[in-house]
């Protein structure tokens, strides 16, 4: 059997598309979506690797880059998503010889190496296992899943929310107020993906298939904090949120105006203890840190950035969002 590993080609996407729909049947993906995540995103695109058993692909490993801010710092990571095998090969070799090894390492010499801060990833325990292994990945931590129940949330008045200042209207285009808040805010979350206009219109706002509502809460005119957010079954998922810590009440004006107008029974999200401020936020508005239902760790692989699990461990922040999950 000849097998060729090499990077993704203008073209390659129908066979991608049938290997996803192999791999995860229950949520096959669109060409548009393939499209917006893979060759739509601003900060790169096309960082896929693919290895051909004859002329079926056979395996998939593949990242998008995203910026972070650390300290002031600019980096470029890369979120690993969508690492997948056909069925048919995965007894072929072991580690780092298997189909999906031998994809993954040349994923790191084409697109890593010398070029990025780190990957990153959010894996459950048996991918965890194969990458601590084989592709010297480290587990940072597992992800803190935090949960409140909707029912007890007290809907907030009009007239209070307006006594308070606050008005929040849902976010339809990504404008430079969005910049500008964020430049005001990053340094008190120290690490973090840069969630500016740029990134929010991409990851949220252009999503083909979006079940998102991004939402503004404003104090006095000015930009008070956003939290996207979607709807699934009976749970009201926290995605993203961003809140400038010196109207920190903003989060919990956003709950009480938000929540009570859905049908559902509790709200959940990813929000890891730091920046303490805003832990101290989430423990104030009723929120406990339960065990994420799948088990699920934030991975890093350091490539520029040789102390990037560390630091990440010490600081960063990082929400449903900054995964493929949400």
């Amino acid at each position: 059997m000849l097998v060729e590993t090499r990077p993704y080609r203008a073209g390659d996407e129908a066979a991608i598309l049938d290997l996803f729909a192999k791999s995860f049947p229950h949520a096959p993906r669109s060409l548009a979506h393939f499209n917006w995540k893979f060759r739509g995103n601003p900060a790169g695109n096309e960082r896929i690797s693919l290895t051909f058993a004859g002329e079926r692909l056979v395996a998939h490993y593949a990242g998008y880059p995203v910026l972070f801010d650390e300290r002031g710092r600019e980096l470029v990571a890369q979120q690993i998503g969508d690492t997948m095998t056909d069925p048919s090969v995965r007894h072929i070799g072991r580690g780092a010889s298997s189909m999906l090894g031998r994809t993954a390492l040349h994923f790191y010499e084409r697109f890593c190496e010398g070029q990025i801060a780190f990957n990153y990833g959010f894996n459950v325990a048996n991918i965890q296992k194969f990458s601590l292994r084989f592709l010297r990945s480290d587990r940072v931590e597992p992800v803190t899943y935090r949960v409140r129940d909707a029912r007890t949330i007290r809907p907030i008045s009009r007239a209070e929310r307006l006594l308070r200042g606050y008005r929040l209207r849902i976010v339809k285009d990504a404008t430079s107020e969005l910049d500008h808040f964020y430049a005001r805010v990053r340094d008190s979350y120290r690490f973090l993906a840069r969630r500016d206009a740029r990134y929010i219109r991409w990851r949220y706002l252009e999503h083909p298939e979006s079940p998102y509502v991004v939402v503004g809460i404003h104090r006095w005119h000015r930009l008070a904090g956003w939290i996207a957010l979607r709807i699934r079954d009976n749970r009201l998922m926290i995605g993203d949120a961003l809140f400038d810590p010196a109207q920190s009440d903003a989060f919990e004006v956003a709950l009480r105006h938000i929540v009570p107008g859905y049908p559902v029974d509790s709200v959940e999200a990813w929000f890891p203890p730091r920046p303490l401020w805003f832990d101290e936020v989430l423990c104030a508005n009723g929120f406990e840190t339960r065990p994420e239902p799948q088990d699920l760790s934030l991975m890093s692989v350091p490539f520029t950035m040789a102390d990037a699990t560390a630091r990440m461990r010490a600081e960063l922040y990082y929400t449903w969002g900054d995964s493929d999950l949400f």
